[in-house]
């Protein structure tokens, strides 16, 4: 048995690796922009539904018809408008925190390199 212990979000990465490429958005989703994302995964439960860690991007303009995950994030730096479905817009800076439910349909448009913590839940059983 392996045993559990605390997990420390640093908001730059591990200490002497930073945070790591991790490519590009999918095109598909991309409205505007050419978004490059780097990142660190700190903990993925035993399930592999449960993860937290710190992602940040470089400015640009997505659209998500259904969000994929149910997500918690945390903003560290820079600024994310999310626009819903219908039309209602919220402005997010650093030390905001906002949820965003799955299956929500959305725009996101970052003016500005952001990053944030996330944690996410991934129901394997809901579809």
């Amino acid at each position: 048995m392996t045993s559990k212990k605390v997990v420390r979000l640093d908001p730059d990465g591990p200490k002497g690796t930073g945070l790591a490429f991790w490519g590009h958005l999918e095109k598909e989703t991309v409205i505007e922009g050419d978004p490059t994302e780097i990142g660190h995964n700190y903990f993925t439960d035993d399930t592999g539904q449960l993860t937290a860690g710190v992602w940040e991007c470089t400015p640009c303009t997505t659209q998500t018809d259904h969000y994929p995950v149910d997500e918690f994030c945390y903003i560290l730096k820079g600024t994310v408008v999310i626009t819903d479905g219908e039309g209602h817009r919220e402005t997010f800076r650093a030390g905001d925190c906002f949820v965003i439910p799955k299956g929500m349909t959305c725009t996101w448009h970052m003016p500005e390199t952001t990053r944030k913590y996330y944690v996410i839940f991934d129901n394997k059983a809901q579809t």
